[in-house]
């Protein structure tokens, strides 16, 4: 009787796990909705945010610190928030690049801040759109984000 068991229990287990082998097989096929191939992994996305600062005197603003913030809608979509957020300063003829490879972002404060305290900051809100990607590289975007700041009231 023990015998007819353990027979009767080795059949029923090779027949799920022959059940489960194929099901797993047959879940990472070409389906017929057409996305594509199981894979693991994230999208991601390359980005260049670069420009210029300058003051309201046309004057060319180096050493500024330009804050790249990555936004996150919030759940009832009136807010944003703050994810992370990346920091450039500009050269001497005021020029910053901005280069990142990121997942999952498209929306972003460019903040731009005089650290000499001259210039009040200013920022821009922007968004990005990559394109020209396939699977999880979703492609690229770049903008162009000139400051003009103006003079602080003493």
């Amino acid at each position: 009787m023990k015998k007819r068991k353990k027979q009767w229990l080795r059949m029923c287990n090779g027949m799920m796990s022959g059940a489960l082998v194929l099901l797993g097989f047959t879940s990472c096929d070409e389906n017929s909705t057409g996305t594509g191939r199981c894979e693991y992994g994230t999208p991601y996305a390359k980005y260049e945010i670069k420009g210029k600062v300058m003051g309201e005197d046309r004057q060319v603003v180096s050493d500024a610190r330009i804050l790249v913030k990555n936004m996150v809608p919030q759940t009832d979509n009136s807010r944003t928030r703050v994810v992370s957020s990346d920091t450039v300063y500009t050269k001497e003829n005021g020029e910053y690049l901005y280069q990142n490879t990121i997942t999952g972002y498209q929306n972003f404060r460019v903040v731009c801040e005089d650290l000499t305290g001259a210039y009040e900051a200013d920022s821009m809100d922007i968004k990005m759109n990559p394109t020209g990607g396939s699977g999880w590289y979703e492609g690229k975007d770049n903008k162009e984000v000139n400051f003009e700041l103006k003079k602080k009231e003493k």
